[in-house]
Protein backbone atom coordinates (compact mmCIF):
# COMPACT_ATOMS: atom_id res chain seq x y z
CA UNK A 1 0.00 0.00 0.00
CA UNK A 2 1.61 3.33 -0.97
CA UNK A 3 2.10 6.02 1.53
CA UNK A 4 -0.25 9.26 1.13
CA UNK A 5 1.64 11.83 -1.25
CA UNK A 6 2.46 15.04 1.04
CA UNK A 7 0.69 18.50 -0.44
CA UNK A 8 3.14 20.55 -1.24
CA UNK A 9 2.17 24.48 -0.64
CA UNK A 10 5.17 26.37 -0.81
CA UNK A 11 3.92 29.39 1.07
CA UNK A 12 3.04 27.06 4.22
CA UNK A 13 6.48 25.36 3.54
CA UNK A 14 8.56 28.49 3.22
CA UNK A 15 6.62 29.05 6.79
CA UNK A 16 7.65 25.82 8.54
CA UNK A 17 10.97 26.49 7.27
CA UNK A 18 11.57 29.75 8.54
CA UNK A 19 10.34 28.59 11.88
CA UNK A 20 12.78 26.39 11.80
CA UNK A 21 15.45 28.74 11.90
CA UNK A 22 17.41 31.15 14.49
CA UNK A 23 15.47 34.01 14.25
CA UNK A 24 18.40 36.02 15.88
CA UNK A 25 20.48 34.84 13.38
CA UNK A 26 17.78 35.54 10.92
CA UNK A 27 17.15 39.15 12.08
CA UNK A 28 21.38 39.79 11.80
CA UNK A 29 21.39 38.25 8.38
CA UNK A 30 18.51 40.71 7.30
CA UNK A 31 19.74 43.19 8.28
CA UNK A 32 23.16 42.74 6.89
CA UNK A 33 21.46 42.64 3.36
CA UNK A 34 19.73 45.90 4.00
CA UNK A 35 22.74 47.69 4.89
CA UNK A 36 24.76 45.63 1.58
CA UNK A 37 21.52 47.31 -0.43
CA UNK A 38 21.62 50.52 1.01
CA UNK A 39 25.63 51.20 0.18
CA UNK A 40 25.10 49.70 -3.20
CA UNK A 41 21.82 51.68 -3.91
CA UNK A 42 24.29 55.30 -2.52
CA UNK A 43 26.96 54.25 -4.46
CA UNK A 44 25.05 54.20 -7.79
CA UNK A 45 23.80 57.75 -6.88
CA UNK A 46 27.52 59.14 -6.43
CA UNK A 47 28.11 58.59 -10.12
CA UNK A 48 26.11 61.22 -10.65
CA UNK A 49 28.12 63.97 -9.15
CA UNK A 50 31.07 61.68 -9.96
CA UNK A 51 30.23 62.22 -13.96
CA UNK A 52 29.43 66.31 -13.41
CA UNK A 53 33.02 66.85 -12.43
CA UNK A 54 33.90 65.37 -15.02
CA UNK A 55 32.00 67.32 -17.59
CA UNK A 56 30.55 70.08 -15.22
CA UNK A 57 27.93 71.12 -17.98
CA UNK A 58 26.78 67.87 -19.84
CA UNK A 59 26.35 65.46 -17.21
CA UNK A 60 23.01 66.05 -15.11
CA UNK A 61 20.38 63.55 -13.82
CA UNK A 62 17.12 64.89 -14.61
CA UNK A 63 14.74 65.68 -11.44
CA UNK A 64 14.71 67.09 -7.99
CA UNK A 65 17.30 64.29 -7.03
CA UNK A 66 19.80 65.40 -10.21
CA UNK A 67 19.69 68.83 -8.84
CA UNK A 68 20.87 67.99 -5.46
CA UNK A 69 23.17 65.43 -6.86
CA UNK A 70 24.77 68.22 -9.47
CA UNK A 71 24.56 71.11 -6.66
CA UNK A 72 27.51 69.01 -4.76
CA UNK A 73 29.98 69.78 -7.98
CA UNK A 74 30.82 73.26 -6.71
CA UNK A 75 31.52 72.12 -3.08
CA UNK A 76 33.42 68.78 -3.33
CA UNK A 77 36.50 68.11 -5.49
CA UNK A 78 36.31 64.78 -8.20
CA UNK A 79 38.93 63.25 -5.52
CA UNK A 80 36.63 63.25 -2.57
CA UNK A 81 33.83 62.00 -4.86
CA UNK A 82 36.11 59.13 -5.64
CA UNK A 83 37.36 58.71 -2.06
CA UNK A 84 33.52 58.28 -1.01
CA UNK A 85 32.81 56.39 -3.43
CA UNK A 86 35.70 53.67 -2.53
CA UNK A 87 35.00 53.86 1.22
CA UNK A 88 31.49 52.85 -0.40
CA UNK A 89 32.86 50.02 -1.74
CA UNK A 90 34.96 48.85 0.75
CA UNK A 91 32.05 49.18 3.18
CA UNK A 92 30.09 46.57 0.84
CA UNK A 93 32.12 44.56 0.38
CA UNK A 94 32.79 44.01 4.03
CA UNK A 95 29.56 43.82 4.68
CA UNK A 96 28.72 41.35 1.70
CA UNK A 97 31.33 39.25 3.40
CA UNK A 98 29.72 39.54 6.86
CA UNK A 99 26.19 38.55 5.23
CA UNK A 100 27.19 35.37 3.40
CA UNK A 101 29.11 34.04 6.48
CA UNK A 102 26.16 34.83 8.47
CA UNK A 103 23.48 32.99 6.21
CA UNK A 104 26.00 30.23 5.63
CA UNK A 105 26.00 29.99 9.36
CA UNK A 106 22.06 30.05 9.57
CA UNK A 107 22.08 27.55 6.85
CA UNK A 108 23.90 25.23 8.72
CA UNK A 109 21.99 25.31 12.14
CA UNK A 110 18.52 25.36 9.95
CA UNK A 111 19.92 22.03 8.43
CA UNK A 112 21.69 20.53 11.98
CA UNK A 113 18.24 21.48 13.25
CA UNK A 114 15.68 19.47 11.04
CA UNK A 115 17.83 16.69 11.13
CA UNK A 116 17.86 16.64 14.88
CA UNK A 117 14.41 17.48 15.34
CA UNK A 118 13.64 14.30 12.58
CA UNK A 119 15.80 12.28 13.94
CA UNK A 120 15.08 12.45 17.56
CA UNK A 121 11.07 11.82 16.23
CA UNK A 122 11.99 8.93 14.24
CA UNK A 123 13.63 7.05 17.65
CA UNK A 124 10.99 8.47 19.66
CA UNK A 125 8.49 7.08 17.75
CA UNK A 126 6.16 3.94 18.90
CA UNK A 127 8.11 0.68 17.46
CA UNK A 128 4.67 -0.42 15.75
CA UNK A 129 5.04 2.09 13.68
CA UNK A 130 8.74 1.83 12.76
CA UNK A 131 8.53 -1.87 12.31
CA UNK A 132 5.99 -0.70 8.84
CA UNK A 133 8.65 1.81 7.41
CA UNK A 134 11.93 0.97 5.09
CA UNK A 135 14.62 2.59 6.67
CA UNK A 136 16.74 3.55 3.64
CA UNK A 137 13.34 5.98 3.31
CA UNK A 138 14.31 7.87 5.84
CA UNK A 139 17.81 7.86 5.32
CA UNK A 140 17.56 9.55 2.04
CA UNK A 141 15.48 12.18 3.88
CA UNK A 142 17.81 12.74 6.35
CA UNK A 143 21.09 12.99 4.67
CA UNK A 144 20.00 14.10 1.09
CA UNK A 145 16.33 15.84 0.58
CA UNK A 146 17.17 17.53 3.58
CA UNK A 147 20.57 18.70 2.34
CA UNK A 148 18.38 20.05 -0.60
CA UNK A 149 16.19 21.98 1.70
CA UNK A 150 19.77 23.60 3.35
CA UNK A 151 20.68 24.39 -0.82
CA UNK A 152 17.42 25.82 -1.04
CA UNK A 153 17.26 28.29 2.27
CA UNK A 154 20.56 29.48 0.53
CA UNK A 155 18.76 30.67 -2.84
CA UNK A 156 16.28 32.02 -0.41
CA UNK A 157 19.10 33.96 1.54
CA UNK A 158 19.68 35.19 -2.32
CA UNK A 159 16.57 35.42 -3.47
CA UNK A 160 15.66 37.96 -0.22
CA UNK A 161 19.43 39.83 -0.53
CA UNK A 162 18.78 40.59 -3.96
CA UNK A 163 15.08 41.93 -3.24
CA UNK A 164 16.28 44.20 -1.22
CA UNK A 165 19.28 45.34 -3.54
CA UNK A 166 17.09 45.66 -6.42
CA UNK A 167 14.48 47.78 -4.37
CA UNK A 168 17.40 49.90 -3.71
CA UNK A 169 18.43 50.03 -7.06
CA UNK A 170 14.58 50.83 -8.17
CA UNK A 171 14.55 53.48 -5.94
CA UNK A 172 17.26 54.93 -7.10
CA UNK A 173 15.63 54.64 -10.37
CA UNK A 174 12.46 56.49 -9.74
CA UNK A 175 14.41 59.31 -8.08
CA UNK A 176 16.37 59.63 -11.51
CA UNK A 177 13.63 59.30 -13.91
CA UNK A 178 9.83 57.78 -12.58
CA UNK A 179 8.62 57.61 -15.95
CA UNK A 180 11.70 55.03 -16.98
CA UNK A 181 11.44 53.23 -13.72
CA UNK A 182 7.90 52.92 -14.05
CA UNK A 183 8.60 51.19 -17.16
CA UNK A 184 10.71 48.73 -15.95
CA UNK A 185 8.75 47.94 -13.47
CA UNK A 186 6.05 46.62 -15.44
CA UNK A 187 8.21 45.06 -17.67
CA UNK A 188 10.11 43.18 -14.98
CA UNK A 189 6.92 41.73 -13.29
CA UNK A 190 5.66 40.89 -17.02
CA UNK A 191 8.56 38.59 -17.54
CA UNK A 192 8.36 37.31 -14.28
CA UNK A 193 4.68 36.40 -14.49
CA UNK A 194 5.77 34.46 -18.17
CA UNK A 195 7.49 32.11 -15.56
CA UNK A 196 4.62 30.65 -13.68
CA UNK A 197 4.48 27.67 -15.44
CA UNK A 198 8.14 27.02 -15.41
CA UNK A 199 7.68 27.40 -11.41
CA UNK A 200 4.81 24.15 -11.41
CA UNK A 201 7.42 22.10 -13.10
CA UNK A 202 10.00 22.39 -10.70
CA UNK A 203 7.40 21.67 -8.36
CA UNK A 204 7.34 18.42 -10.21
CA UNK A 205 10.75 17.89 -10.47
CA UNK A 206 11.41 18.49 -7.59
CA UNK A 207 8.86 15.30 -6.52
CA UNK A 208 10.52 13.01 -9.28
CA UNK A 209 14.27 13.79 -7.78
CA UNK A 210 13.05 13.22 -4.26
CA UNK A 211 11.58 9.71 -5.06
CA UNK A 212 14.84 8.80 -7.73
CA UNK A 213 17.13 10.16 -4.38
CA UNK A 214 15.19 7.64 -2.32
CA UNK A 215 15.78 4.57 -5.00
CA UNK A 216 19.20 5.12 -4.83
CA UNK A 217 19.83 5.06 -1.01
CA UNK A 218 17.49 2.00 -0.56
CA UNK A 219 19.37 0.06 -3.65
CA UNK A 220 22.60 1.26 -1.84
CA UNK A 221 21.35 -0.23 1.61
CA UNK A 222 19.66 -3.30 0.38
CA UNK A 223 23.00 -4.05 -1.75
CA UNK A 224 25.56 -4.14 1.06
CA UNK A 225 22.76 -6.00 3.22
CA UNK A 226 22.44 -8.55 0.38
CA UNK A 227 26.03 -9.27 -0.98
CA UNK A 228 26.61 -11.98 0.59
CA UNK A 229 24.14 -13.94 -1.04
CA UNK A 230 24.68 -11.79 -3.73
CA UNK A 231 27.59 -13.51 -4.54
CA UNK A 232 26.34 -17.07 -3.58
CA UNK A 233 23.61 -17.00 -6.35
CA UNK A 234 26.17 -15.32 -8.95
CA UNK A 235 24.24 -12.55 -9.20
CA UNK A 236 27.17 -9.30 -9.14
CA UNK A 237 25.88 -8.27 -12.81
CA UNK A 238 22.29 -8.35 -12.29
CA UNK A 239 23.06 -6.18 -9.06
CA UNK A 240 25.29 -3.85 -11.10
CA UNK A 241 22.23 -3.63 -13.52
CA UNK A 242 20.32 -2.83 -10.82
CA UNK A 243 22.29 -0.08 -9.74
CA UNK A 244 23.32 1.73 -12.56
CA UNK A 245 19.58 1.99 -13.98
CA UNK A 246 18.85 3.45 -10.62
CA UNK A 247 21.87 5.80 -11.60
CA UNK A 248 20.21 6.71 -14.57
CA UNK A 249 16.86 7.24 -13.11
CA UNK A 250 18.71 9.82 -10.73
CA UNK A 251 20.52 11.32 -13.57
CA UNK A 252 17.91 11.60 -16.02
CA UNK A 253 15.71 13.81 -13.32
CA UNK A 254 19.07 15.96 -12.38
CA UNK A 255 19.31 16.85 -16.21
CA UNK A 256 15.85 17.28 -16.31
CA UNK A 257 16.00 19.62 -13.66
CA UNK A 258 19.43 21.38 -15.01
CA UNK A 259 17.43 21.79 -18.60
CA UNK A 260 14.71 23.06 -17.27
CA UNK A 261 16.54 25.84 -15.06
CA UNK A 262 19.29 26.06 -18.10
CA UNK A 263 15.99 27.31 -20.85
CA UNK A 264 14.76 29.84 -17.66
CA UNK A 265 18.28 31.04 -17.96
CA UNK A 266 18.13 31.81 -21.79
CA UNK A 267 14.59 33.28 -21.78
CA UNK A 268 15.40 35.32 -18.96
CA UNK A 269 18.13 37.23 -20.83
CA UNK A 270 16.21 37.26 -24.15
CA UNK A 271 13.84 39.13 -21.97
CA UNK A 272 16.49 41.45 -20.30
CA UNK A 273 17.67 42.65 -23.01
CA UNK A 274 13.94 43.15 -24.78
CA UNK A 275 13.72 45.20 -21.47
CA UNK A 276 16.49 46.93 -21.65
CA UNK A 277 16.07 48.24 -25.24
CA UNK A 278 12.59 49.23 -24.22
CA UNK A 279 14.25 51.16 -21.76
CA UNK A 280 16.35 52.90 -23.82
CA UNK A 281 14.13 54.12 -26.43
CA UNK A 282 11.21 55.00 -23.52
CA UNK A 283 14.45 57.39 -22.30
CA UNK A 284 15.67 58.84 -25.27
CA UNK A 285 12.85 58.85 -27.94
CA UNK A 286 9.93 59.12 -25.99
CA UNK A 287 11.00 61.02 -22.60
CA UNK A 288 13.82 62.94 -25.12
CA UNK A 289 16.40 62.39 -22.39
CA UNK A 290 19.79 63.53 -22.99
CA UNK A 291 22.24 60.82 -23.66
CA UNK A 292 24.23 61.76 -20.66
CA UNK A 293 21.94 61.89 -17.85
CA UNK A 294 20.73 58.60 -19.30
CA UNK A 295 23.88 56.94 -17.98
CA UNK A 296 23.38 56.82 -15.08
CA UNK A 297 19.59 54.98 -14.83
CA UNK A 298 21.31 52.42 -18.03
CA UNK A 299 23.94 51.57 -15.38
CA UNK A 300 21.11 50.81 -12.99
CA UNK A 301 18.90 48.59 -14.82
CA UNK A 302 22.01 47.16 -16.78
CA UNK A 303 22.50 45.80 -12.80
CA UNK A 304 18.79 45.10 -12.29
CA UNK A 305 17.95 43.09 -15.32
CA UNK A 306 20.02 40.55 -14.10
CA UNK A 307 18.68 40.05 -10.93
CA UNK A 308 15.01 38.95 -12.57
CA UNK A 309 17.61 36.35 -13.80
CA UNK A 310 18.56 35.59 -9.86
CA UNK A 311 15.09 36.47 -8.38
CA UNK A 312 13.51 33.40 -10.56
CA UNK A 313 16.71 31.16 -10.42
CA UNK A 314 16.31 31.67 -6.51
CA UNK A 315 12.54 30.99 -6.73
CA UNK A 316 13.03 28.10 -8.57
CA UNK A 317 15.71 26.61 -7.23
CA UNK A 318 13.45 26.49 -3.63
CA UNK A 319 10.10 24.98 -5.43
CA UNK A 320 12.61 22.26 -6.80
CA UNK A 321 13.01 21.66 -3.28
CA UNK A 322 9.88 21.94 -1.77
CA UNK A 323 8.78 18.68 -2.08
CA UNK A 324 11.44 17.56 -0.18
CA UNK A 325 10.13 20.30 2.73
CA UNK A 326 6.96 19.05 2.24
CA UNK A 327 8.10 14.88 3.03
CA UNK A 328 9.80 16.73 6.14
CA UNK A 329 6.98 18.45 7.49
CA UNK A 330 4.67 15.41 6.66
CA UNK A 331 6.71 13.03 8.43
CA UNK A 332 7.71 15.25 11.25
CA UNK A 333 3.73 15.31 11.83
CA UNK A 334 3.68 11.62 11.61
CA UNK A 335 6.28 10.98 13.73
CA UNK A 336 5.11 13.42 16.47
CA UNK A 337 1.58 11.69 16.31
CA UNK A 338 3.28 8.06 16.63
CA UNK A 339 5.53 9.69 19.69
CA UNK A 340 5.97 7.31 22.77
CA UNK A 341 4.88 8.00 25.96
CA UNK A 342 7.68 9.46 27.27
CA UNK A 343 9.12 8.92 31.04
CA UNK A 344 11.59 11.03 33.33
CA UNK A 345 14.66 10.53 32.86
CA UNK A 346 15.94 10.46 36.01
CA UNK A 347 12.81 8.08 37.07
CA UNK A 348 14.65 4.48 38.67
CA UNK A 349 13.73 1.35 36.43
CA UNK A 350 10.99 -0.75 37.43
CA UNK A 351 12.34 -3.90 39.44
CA UNK A 352 10.72 -7.35 39.32
CA UNK A 353 10.15 -9.32 42.52
CA UNK A 354 7.09 -11.45 41.76
CA UNK A 355 5.97 -11.86 38.07
CA UNK A 356 5.47 -10.98 34.53
CA UNK A 357 1.81 -11.34 34.05
CA UNK A 358 -0.12 -11.44 30.68
CA UNK A 359 -3.96 -11.28 30.94
CA UNK A 360 -6.04 -11.65 27.69
CA UNK A 361 -3.05 -9.99 25.98
CA UNK A 362 -4.12 -9.22 22.12
CA UNK A 363 -2.01 -7.89 19.25
CA UNK A 364 -2.83 -6.89 15.62
CA UNK A 365 -0.68 -5.01 13.08
CA UNK A 366 -2.07 -2.64 10.87
CA UNK A 367 -3.01 -3.44 7.48
CA UNK A 368 -3.22 -7.22 7.95
CA UNK A 369 -5.49 -9.47 8.36
CA UNK A 370 -6.29 -11.25 11.71
CA UNK A 371 -4.48 -10.36 15.07
CA UNK A 372 -1.23 -11.36 15.47
CA UNK A 373 -2.12 -12.61 19.30
CA UNK A 374 -5.38 -13.82 20.11
CA UNK A 375 -6.04 -13.68 24.19
CA UNK A 376 -2.84 -14.78 25.73
CA UNK A 377 -2.47 -15.96 29.30
CA UNK A 378 1.12 -15.78 30.29
CA UNK A 379 3.09 -15.70 33.86
CA UNK A 380 6.43 -15.28 34.18
CA UNK A 381 7.62 -15.66 37.87
CA UNK A 382 10.99 -13.60 38.27
CA UNK A 383 14.17 -15.64 38.04
CA UNK A 384 12.86 -18.40 36.42
CA UNK A 385 13.75 -19.48 32.55
CA UNK A 386 10.75 -19.74 29.64
CA UNK A 387 10.96 -21.27 26.40
CA UNK A 388 8.89 -20.01 23.74
CA UNK A 389 8.46 -22.45 20.83
CA UNK A 390 5.93 -22.59 17.78
CA UNK A 391 6.16 -22.65 14.09
CA UNK A 392 7.61 -19.54 11.86
CA UNK A 393 4.85 -16.49 12.03
CA UNK A 394 3.32 -18.14 15.08
CA UNK A 395 3.27 -15.19 16.86
CA UNK A 396 6.76 -15.63 19.38
CA UNK A 397 8.39 -12.54 18.36
CA UNK A 398 5.33 -10.53 18.40
CA UNK A 399 4.68 -11.72 22.14
CA UNK A 400 8.42 -11.15 22.76
CA UNK A 401 8.16 -7.65 22.00
CA UNK A 402 5.09 -7.18 24.17
CA UNK A 403 7.28 -8.67 27.17
CA UNK A 404 10.43 -6.08 26.50
CA UNK A 405 7.59 -3.12 26.54
CA UNK A 406 8.61 -2.59 22.71
CA UNK A 407 4.34 -3.39 21.97
CA UNK A 408 1.65 -2.72 23.89
CA UNK A 409 -0.86 -4.93 23.79
CA UNK A 410 -4.55 -4.15 21.98
CA UNK A 411 -6.28 -6.11 24.47
CA UNK A 412 -5.82 -7.02 28.42
CA UNK A 413 -2.69 -6.13 29.69
CA UNK A 414 0.48 -6.91 30.81
CA UNK A 415 1.74 -6.45 34.67
CA UNK A 416 5.57 -6.32 36.40
CA UNK A 417 4.64 -7.26 39.53
CA UNK A 418 1.41 -4.79 40.63
CA UNK A 419 2.65 -2.46 37.93
CA UNK A 420 0.86 -1.87 34.60
CA UNK A 421 2.85 -1.65 31.56
CA UNK A 422 1.21 1.12 29.34
CA UNK A 423 2.12 4.58 28.71
CA UNK A 424 5.67 5.82 30.15
CA UNK A 425 5.78 2.64 32.20
CA UNK A 426 6.87 1.00 29.06
CA UNK A 427 9.70 3.12 28.91
CA UNK A 428 11.25 2.53 32.55
CA UNK A 429 10.23 -1.19 32.11
CA UNK A 430 12.68 -1.35 29.49
CA UNK A 431 15.00 0.17 31.13
CA UNK A 432 14.88 -3.23 33.29
CA UNK A 433 15.40 -5.48 29.86
CA UNK A 434 17.87 -6.80 27.49
CA UNK A 435 17.77 -8.41 24.40
CA UNK A 436 19.98 -10.51 22.33
CA UNK A 437 18.40 -10.97 18.57
CA UNK A 438 19.07 -14.17 16.44
CA UNK A 439 21.72 -12.10 14.22
CA UNK A 440 23.20 -9.45 16.65
CA UNK A 441 23.91 -6.02 15.84
CA UNK A 442 27.35 -4.81 16.36
CA UNK A 443 29.00 -1.64 15.95
CA UNK A 444 31.56 -1.09 13.59
CA UNK A 445 34.65 -0.34 16.40
CA UNK A 446 35.91 -2.55 18.62
CA UNK A 447 34.60 -4.55 21.24
CA UNK A 448 35.47 -2.19 24.16
CA UNK A 449 33.01 0.25 21.99
CA UNK A 450 30.09 -2.55 21.33
CA UNK A 451 30.04 -3.26 25.07
CA UNK A 452 29.98 0.34 26.32
CA UNK A 453 27.43 1.35 24.29
CA UNK A 454 24.85 -0.66 26.49
CA UNK A 455 26.85 0.72 29.68
CA UNK A 456 29.36 4.01 28.90
CA UNK A 457 30.31 4.02 32.89
CA UNK A 458 31.13 0.76 32.91
CA UNK A 459 34.66 -0.02 34.07
CA UNK A 460 37.21 -2.80 32.99
CA UNK A 461 36.48 -4.91 35.65
CA UNK A 462 33.05 -4.96 34.65
CA UNK A 463 33.13 -5.13 31.34
CA UNK A 464 35.64 -8.84 31.61
CA UNK A 465 33.29 -9.96 34.31
CA UNK A 466 30.23 -9.50 31.89
CA UNK A 467 32.51 -10.98 29.06
CA UNK A 468 33.40 -13.80 31.25
CA UNK A 469 29.66 -14.41 32.01
CA UNK A 470 29.08 -14.58 28.70
CA UNK A 471 31.79 -17.42 27.57
CA UNK A 472 33.07 -15.00 25.42
CA UNK A 473 36.74 -15.45 27.22
CA UNK A 474 38.19 -15.89 23.39
CA UNK A 475 38.11 -11.84 23.64
CA UNK A 476 41.10 -12.39 25.77
CA UNK A 477 43.23 -14.49 23.64
CA UNK A 478 42.78 -12.00 21.00
CA UNK A 479 46.41 -9.76 20.04
CA UNK A 480 44.47 -6.51 20.88
CA UNK A 481 42.06 -7.81 23.38
CA UNK A 482 38.85 -6.01 24.24
CA UNK A 483 40.43 -3.51 21.83
CA UNK A 484 40.10 -5.65 18.61
CA UNK A 485 38.05 -3.97 15.90
CA UNK A 486 35.25 -6.49 14.88
CA UNK A 487 34.98 -4.78 11.21
CA UNK A 488 31.45 -4.19 9.57
CA UNK A 489 28.49 -4.96 11.51
CA UNK A 490 31.31 -7.81 13.58
CA UNK A 491 31.79 -9.16 9.66
CA UNK A 492 35.31 -10.15 11.29
CA UNK A 493 33.84 -12.40 13.87
CA UNK A 494 32.32 -15.56 13.80
CA UNK A 495 28.20 -16.03 14.64
CA UNK A 496 28.94 -17.54 17.61
CA UNK A 497 31.61 -15.10 18.56
CA UNK A 498 29.28 -12.07 18.18
CA UNK A 499 26.26 -13.62 19.85
CA UNK A 500 28.67 -13.85 22.78
CA UNK A 501 29.84 -10.29 22.77
CA UNK A 502 25.67 -9.61 22.44
CA UNK A 503 25.14 -11.31 25.34
CA UNK A 504 27.89 -9.84 27.52
CA UNK A 505 26.81 -6.53 26.44
CA UNK A 506 23.15 -7.41 27.65
CA UNK A 507 24.70 -8.33 30.78
CA UNK A 508 26.15 -5.34 31.56
CA UNK A 509 22.94 -3.96 32.07
CA UNK A 510 22.35 -6.02 34.83
CA UNK A 511 18.67 -6.73 33.68
CA UNK A 512 15.74 -8.11 35.76
CA UNK A 513 14.11 -9.89 32.27
CA UNK A 514 16.77 -10.97 29.36
CA UNK A 515 15.21 -11.69 26.31
CA UNK A 516 16.99 -14.58 23.72
CA UNK A 517 15.74 -14.68 20.33
CA UNK A 518 17.27 -18.13 18.42
CA UNK A 519 20.61 -17.72 20.26
CA UNK A 520 22.26 -20.67 18.85
CA UNK A 521 19.82 -21.08 15.68
CA UNK A 522 23.00 -20.86 13.40
CA UNK A 523 25.76 -21.90 15.14
CA UNK A 524 28.44 -25.14 14.91
CA UNK A 525 28.14 -27.57 18.31
CA UNK A 526 31.60 -25.77 19.98
CA UNK A 527 29.61 -22.49 19.79
CA UNK A 528 26.23 -23.19 20.84
CA UNK A 529 27.98 -25.00 23.77
CA UNK A 530 29.47 -21.75 25.22
CA UNK A 531 26.18 -19.77 24.90
CA UNK A 532 24.46 -22.91 27.09
CA UNK A 533 27.29 -22.26 29.62
CA UNK A 534 26.42 -18.81 29.57
CA UNK A 535 22.70 -19.53 29.78
CA UNK A 536 23.00 -21.92 32.46
CA UNK A 537 25.31 -20.02 34.62
CA UNK A 538 22.57 -17.31 34.73
CA UNK A 539 19.40 -19.34 35.86
CA UNK A 540 17.64 -18.56 38.71
CA UNK A 541 19.78 -15.04 38.29
CA UNK A 542 17.86 -13.09 36.23
CA UNK A 543 14.17 -13.91 34.60
CA UNK A 544 15.16 -15.75 31.04
CA UNK A 545 12.79 -15.90 27.80
CA UNK A 546 14.42 -18.29 25.24
CA UNK A 547 13.24 -18.15 22.11
CA UNK A 548 14.17 -21.04 19.74
CA UNK A 549 13.59 -24.52 18.96
CA UNK A 550 17.05 -26.60 19.60
CA UNK A 551 16.41 -28.98 22.46
CA UNK A 552 19.65 -28.41 24.67
CA UNK A 553 18.22 -24.91 25.25
CA UNK A 554 14.94 -26.14 25.45
CA UNK A 555 16.41 -28.57 28.45
CA UNK A 556 17.13 -25.27 30.40
CA UNK A 557 13.99 -24.03 30.68
CA UNK A 558 11.45 -24.32 33.76
CA UNK A 559 8.39 -24.01 31.55
CA UNK A 560 7.64 -24.46 27.86
CA UNK A 561 4.95 -21.76 26.00
CA UNK A 562 3.98 -23.38 22.64
CA UNK A 563 2.71 -21.02 20.72
CA UNK A 564 0.40 -21.34 17.29
CA UNK A 565 -1.60 -19.06 15.19
CA UNK A 566 -0.90 -16.55 17.70
CA UNK A 567 -2.36 -18.37 20.59
CA UNK A 568 -0.84 -20.50 23.53
CA UNK A 569 -0.97 -24.55 23.01
CA UNK A 570 -2.44 -26.01 26.44
CA UNK A 571 -0.18 -28.52 27.57
CA UNK A 572 -1.99 -31.51 26.73
CA UNK A 573 -2.20 -30.25 23.07
CA UNK A 574 1.59 -29.18 22.79
CA UNK A 575 2.54 -32.87 23.89
CA UNK A 576 0.52 -34.45 20.88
Amino acid sequence: MSEPVAPIRPRALLGAMLASADRRQLVVVMALMIAAALTEGVGIMMLVPMLALVDAGGMRAPGRVGELLHGLVGTVSLGQVVLVFLALLLLRAYVKHAQTMKALELQHMLVDRMRESLFAGLVSAEWRWLATRRASDHASLLITDIGRIGAAFQQLMTLAATLVTAIAYLAAAYLLSWQVALVATLGGALILFGFAGHRRRAVQLGRLLGGANKGLQAEIVEGFDGVRITKMLGGEARQRARFASVLRTLRGQQIDYAASASHGRTALQLGGGALLAALVYVGLAVLKLPLAAMLPILLVFARLVPMLGVIQQSWHSWLHAAAAMAETEALRRETASVAEASAPADAPPLALARAVTLRGAGFTYAGREGAALHEIDLVLPARTTTAIVGPSGAGKSSLADILMGLLSPDTGEMRVDDVVIAGPTRQLWRRSVAYVQQQPFLLGGSIRDNLLWAAPEADEAALRAALAKASADFVFALPRGIDTLVGDRGQTLSGGERQRIALARALLLSPELLVLDEPTSALDPANEAAIRKAIAGLHGAVTLVIIGHRQAMLDLADQLVRIEDGRIVPRAEAAE
